[in-house]
């Protein structure tokens, strides 16, 4: 393969902590075909990571991997990919997630494309990357630390522009929903990415660097940068919305998150009316009095060069409320905590709340089970009590709650030591205490090994495109490409998310090919790799005359990046192959058909009323066919991968792991 001139800065770095070797690879063994991103993580993935191999042994690979366009001034382009084997699962598998903020770009800054980091140390350590120079460091001083501590340790030693990568007492204790944190406000989600590095004794990834990435088109870079910039945020004076638009995901969420939740009102678009109802003080409102107050300030900050700038910080003045930051979903999640009538805790303690839960290490997306959820179901079965937990269980949402519930999770202190197993606590449960089943067959009891969390049955994966691109995803929690499914009809509204976007009252075979497109779509933006939340690529705008966006606009960027010329139509071909690469993965991880169905609880949900699961199963074959798979079984045919250049796979598939590749 050839030279890559632009984009990529030329090289992958490979750590095996056993036997403390450093060695590098050429990024061009695998792009420009792989682009970067999810699509380079997933072919190293496949040839690291044998199906065999558990989530914590040490051959688990942790691969963290950059876009061409990242560390450059492409629109939103601040993220990268971690591909690793997520723990979470009974049935441990391909997992993937890809924050955003500002590490990514200073790896390419320094020097590298990726790490790829197997094996486990006998001692904890981190690793310090900086301008092409790396060293294994010990890291016995920093074990035990919280990642605010961390990172003060961090700066202190390699000074405040390096960027750090870090676990908490979360991820060292193997929890395994938790994250790994990179700028204190960004993680990896729910796959369990910072256990899958705490069981490698691998405490943080600190770079710095002072290079550059060169890119071929500058001027036209500039000018998509200020396109994208357009399509997404006003100008003062416009009077659509009082300020300006931080974060398309806010729009997305709102209305739609806690909407389909059995039990929970249907939230207006009207919030005061909503709250008023609920009997709860509008957020808002209870933010603003603690900013009128001197309590907190904010300011609004946000990934590498984004225009969008949706992430928030804040400072406290009170010494109950730490100081932090958080990245858009921040937003969602102290919404969802007041949704959901768990008290008054939009406010100060759900700054506490993200806080504690940042600091430890754990996810704020799934700790103890979405939200609370389960959790507070087992307190009225019995299963926690004031006593076997230590926390006052009838002040909920108070400091003493909070704090006590985060920290002995997070340490594994009494029965959370087996809370911390998730999936596999309930499991348990359900088998010793008949009244726990209906709540893991709810939550958990699915055909296959993934969580594809339909929130309790509630029909979160509502019948549209979004539900087709759920059921066949990479990681565990696939949720950003329903954000575009949801308002494939019309743009976004005010005051509403997917919960107001027009949908067809059942799903159909008409909606494959949008499922299709929208997938390739999110794995493009996870190869180049730029922000879907930020609304990238921008479907819809609402500051244009005519409301439509710029679909097109990821392959301008690559265009624009690497000096390579490709259509719209050509990029959105060439995730095909990325996606079958990834679909071979659990192939040969066991995933076959059966997997990609939800579980019954979603299909009697009243918002598959018009989708029984044969119709289902229907649309779902149809899909493998369109996407050159055996509808009989799931599996790409052999056909398809010696067309897309996988021939090697499709051989690897059949020799070493006894897969039957249909023709």
């Amino acid at each position: 393969m050839g030279e890559l001139r632009y984009g990529w800065v030329g090289k992958i770095l490979k750590v095996d902590l056993t036997k403390g070797a450093v060695t590098t690879v050429p990024t061009s063994e695998y792009a420009p075909e792989l682009i970067g991103g999810r699509g380079i993580g997933a072919m190293i993935y496949w040839e690291e990571v044998s199906p065999e191999c558990k989530a914590f042994d040490p051959e688990n690979a942790l691969i963290f991997m950059t876009g061409p366009a990242t560390g450059t001034l492409a629109p939103s382009a601040g993220r990268f990919c971690v591909s690793f084997k997520t723990p979470v699962p009974v049935k441990e598998c391909y997992c993937l997630s890809v924050p955003g903020g500002h590490w990514g770009p200073e790896l390419k800054f320094a020097g590298y494309d990726g790490i790829v980091v197997k094996g486990k140390a006998s001692e904890p350590v981190y690793l310090w990357v900086h301008d092409g120079e790396v060293e294994i460091r010990s890291a016995r001083y920093l074990w035990g630390m919280t990642l605010t501590n961390l990172m003060l340790q961090i700066y202190k030693q390699h000074g405040s522009k390096a960027r750090v990568l870090g676990i908490g007492p979360a991820g060292e204790n193997l929890c395994r929903e938790a994250v790994i944190i990179n700028d204190h406000e960004h993680a990896t989600g729910i796959g369990g990415a910072g256990a899958v590095m705490g069981s490698k004794n691998l405490k943080a990834i600190v770079v710095r660097g002072t290079g550059a990435v060169k890119v071929a088109k500058p001027k036209e870079l500039m000018d998509l940068w200020w396109h994208f910039s357009r399509l997404v945020t006003r100008k003062p004076g416009e009077k659509e919305y009082p300020s300006i638009h931080r974060s398309l995901c806010d729009g997305l969420y709102h209305g739609g998150h806690i909407r389909h939740c059995p039990g929970h009102p249907q939230r207006p678009q009207d919030d005061e009316t909503y709250f008023k109802n609920m009997g709860l003080d509008d957020p808002i409102c209870l933010m603003t009095d603690a900013i009128n107050k001197g309590i907190i300030k904010l300011k609004w900050g946000g990934c590498y060069g984004c225009p969008v700038n949706c992430a928030l910080a804040w400072q406290s003045s009170d010494i109950e409320i730490p100081s932090g930051s958080g990245q858009c979903n921040e937003w969602m999640s102290w919404a969802t905590y007041e949704w959901a009538g768990y008290g008054k805790v939009c406010g100060i303690p759900a700054l506490q709340f993200s806080s504690y839960v940042d600091d430890l290490g754990l996810s704020v997306t799934n700790t103890l089970g979405y939200h609370f959820y389960w959790f507070f179901e087992l307190v009225k079965l019995g299963v926690f009590t004031e006593e076997n937990t230590g926390v006052p269980l009838d002040r909920p949402w108070t400091v003493e709650f909070i704090k006590g519930i985060l920290e002995k999770f997070a340490y594994r202190e009494g029965i959370f030591d087996k809370a911390a197993e998730h999936e596999r606590f309930l499991k348990s449960l359900s088998e010793e205490n008949p009244a726990v089943k209906p709540i893991y067959d709810r939550v958990v009891n699915h055909p296959g090994y993934y969580v594809h969390w339909e929130i309790l049955g509630g029909g979160f994966n509502m019948p549209s495109p979004g539900a087709i691109v759920h059921a066949t995803e990479s990681r565990t929690w696939p949720f950003r490409p329903s954000h575009l499914a949801m308002g494939l009809g019309a743009p976004p509204r005010r005051g509403g998310g997917r919960g107001d976007m027009p949908r067809l009252p059942g799903l159909s075979k008409d909606d494959i090919p949008a499922a299709i497109l929208l997938h390739n779509l999110d794995i493009n933006s996870d190869c180049i790799t730029y922000c879907s939340w930020a609304g990238m690529p921008p479907f819809f705008s609402r500051y244009t005359p005519d409301g439509l966006g710029d679909p097109a606009l990821g392959a301008k960027v690559f265009s624009a990046v690497t000096g390579i010329s490709m259509s719209h139509e050509e990029m959105i071909t060439a995730m095909d192959p990325i996606f079958n690469i990834e679909r071979c993965i659990h192939v040969r991880e066991g995933r076959r058909k059966e997997d990609d169905l939800y579980n019954e609880a979603t299909f009697k949900s009243p918002g598959w009323a018009h989708t029984s699961k044969g119709e289902f199963i229907e649309v779902m074959e149809e899909y493998y066919r369109l996407r050159g798979w055996d509808p009989g079984t799931g599996i790409p045919r052999r056909s398809t991968l010696e067309r897309q250049g996988l021939k090697k796979i499709a051989d690897e598939l059949e020799s070493k792991y006894g897969v039957s590749v249909p023709e």
